[in-house]
């Protein structure tokens, strides 16, 4: 039975229990094993492209897309595997830039579900059936294959080390940012995660790394040593790195050591883009591919510092849910809007973040803040954020409690002309549905 919609399809992938529900402890141990089964079941269409492989606690998203960016004006018909999505599923799988057809993506699906119907694995793995993000990725490898992929930048999902996309022999791999995140699962240090990270590292390939803490750092280059890879830092190839938030775009500097730079005009906003552009030029360059600045600066990703205009406001949606994150999009947001009379927030995080930081940064900021619900699948108690970012908000710093995304936001508009909607990726979902539902 053929599918008929992508939505059919989409059921379909959510409908597989995630193994983290069974067994926890088995599964996790043979996440990798679990995949490769599959992919041996799928005749392995991985191995039709080249990949470029892409880790990091924040900016992969961004860093892959820019990459991808670059592949294609280079000429080669360069696939994106991205995880989560913001609103349509399809922004996980892009051919150049774009969505696949409407055809192939049914078709490709019709193909995996008839290979998949009566596959099992062996129940010491945890759970018999793949799980849902298996499936999503075993589905992008067969979307580019059908597409005739020579590239393709895959982004982990979670960690690196046990990550589904981690059975990939990738020609490269780029670790963009290590920061204290996903803490029950990958470690409650930057070292235990730099090492989560680092494991997507492969024998002889060339590993590239952003800005990274010295511990993290001191991890990435014992693992590439051990691998014997050629690693190449931002520290050490980057000379000088200006930026500038606009309502335009980022305006950015890069000079490297070897003497070159690169004035760029993003189309991603926020400081940290530059930051990511810098390491998509290192990590493109050192590969052997031109960099054409139109690519580069045409590159753009939903809820990334997202500046759209409702009702007469500026909002800015982000999808930042970390300690270092909000500081870089709160110090990028107070630059574009130095007047702190007219700046508002709505605020929501899931259970497991550091939600004090991320506050601490918010009330130093703002003088309105609105603590909203992030999504009602996703554990938050909103009760309790709100009553910490009560108790912490200093004098003149109005702290609400609004649980409907369109009434915060009609809120938010009555105290501000320009409005951060911070702190899940779920939030700034809800928030881009609504804001783009009233547009058309």
């Amino acid at each position: 039975m053929c599918f008929t919609s992508f939505d059919e399809v989409t059921a379909w992938l959510d409908s597989f229990t995630p193994p983290s529900s069974t067994r926890p402890g088995l599964v996790r141990d043979a996440r990798l094993e679990r995949m490769r089964r599959l992919l041996d079941r799928l005749g392995h269409p991985e191995a039709s492209f080249r990949t470029i492989h892409v880790a990091g606690s924040k900016g992969k998203g961004s860093t892959s897309r820019m990459l991808s960016s670059i592949l294609s004006a280079n000429g080669l018909v360069t696939g994106l595997y991205l995880s989560p999505h913001l609103v349509d599923y399809r922004e996980r799988f892009t051919l150049d830039g774009e969505f696949f057809p409407d055809s192939l993506y049914l078709d490709v699906a019709s193909t995996l579900r008839e290979m998949v119907d009566d596959f099992r694995l062996p129940e010491e793995y945890g759970y018999e059936k793949p799980s849902t993000f298996e499936l999503y990725t075993a589905y992008a490898y067969l979307l580019f294959k059908a597409a005739s992929c020579q590239w393709a930048v895959i982004e982990t999902g979670l960690g690196g080390r046990l990550d589904a996309t981690n059975t990939l022999l990738s020609e490269a791999s780029v670790i963009t940012a290590i920061e204290l995140e996903h803490t029950a699962i990958l470690g409650d240090t930057i070292a235990k995660i730099a090492y989560e990270k680092s494991r997507i590292i492969k024998p002889g390939q060339k590993v590239f790394c952003g800005l990274l803490p010295v511990e993290a750092m001191a991890v990435v280059r014992a693992e590439a040593e051990r691998q014997g890879a050629r690693l190449y830092s931002l520290a050490d190839e980057l000379t000088s790195l200006e930026t500038h938030t606009t309502k335009k775009g980022e305006e950015c500097r890069i000079a490297f050591a070897d003497g070159s730079s690169f004035t760029l005009s993003l189309a991603m906003r926020g400081e940290v883009q530059a930051r990511n552009a810098a390491l998509a030029v290192l990590t493109a360059r050192t590969l052997g591919f031109t960099v054409h600045r139109a690519a580069l600066e045409g590159a753009t990703l939903p809820g990334r510092f997202e500046l759209v205009r409702h009702n007469g406001c500026d909002i800015v949606l982000d999808v930042c849910h970390t300690r270092v994150s909000m500081a870089h999009t709160v110090s990028s947001f107070k630059a574009l809007y130095p007047d702190r009379s007219t700046r508002c927030c709505i605020f929501a995080a899931i259970e497991g973040k550091d939600i004090h930081h991320m506050l601490e940064t918010l009330t130093n900021a703002f003088d309105y803040i609105i603590i909203s619900r992030p999504d009602q699948a996703k554990r938050s108690d909103v009760e309790a954020i709100w009553a910490e970012a009560k108790a912490m908000a200093p004098a003149g710093c109005t702290v609400t409690l609004v649980k409907d995304t369109r009434d915060a936001l009609c809120e938010a508009e009555e105290h501000g002309k320009a409005i951060l909607i911070a702190g899940s990726f779920y939030l700034a979902s809800l928030f881009e549905e609504v804001i783009h539902a009233e547009q058309q």
